[in-house]
């Protein structure tokens, strides 16, 4: 089994990197986390979720570090800040179930290339590698 810490960090890593591609970044970055974090499909999903909704908890502790600087410019207003706060979280939602989502699978794809890959890559070394003729 792998280190759930790891897999959260590197698939919070690359949830960041790949956010522009919206659901196939998720999924990807999901998948590794899983991969990572190895054992049950339920263990994988876990790093994913958690690894998804990481950078929305990040964004929004930056919002309510903020709020001493911002609340005496929007004066009455600045209860919203609080609210603002939890904006991020739930946008960070979507990407964590799809991240879990990949997780769960990347979990699934560790385990059978941990009981499979060898007879895998014996059955690549052994293929004959033919021109297609037509």
């Amino acid at each position: 089994m792998g280190s759930l810490f790891v897999a959260v960090l590197v698939g919070s890593v690359l949830g960041a990197l790949l956010g522009g591609m919206p659901i196939v970044g998720n999924l990807i970055a999901g998948l590794v986390a899983g991969y990572i974090a190895g054992g049950s499909p339920g263990r994988g999903a876990l790093a994913g979720l958690i690894a998804g909704l990481l950078g929305g908890l990040l964004l929004g502790a930056l919002i309510l570090a903020f709020i001493p600087v911002l609340s005496p410019l929007i004066g009455p207003w600045s209860f919203l800040l609080t609210v603002a706060a939890a904006i991020p979280v739930l946008f960070a939602l979507k990407g964590a179930v799809v991240m879990a989502a990949g997780g769960a699978l990347g979990a699934l794809v560790r385990r059978y290339v941990e009981e499979h890959g060898e007879e895998v890559v014996e059955a690549i070394k052994n293929q004959d590698y033919r021109p297609l003729e037509g």
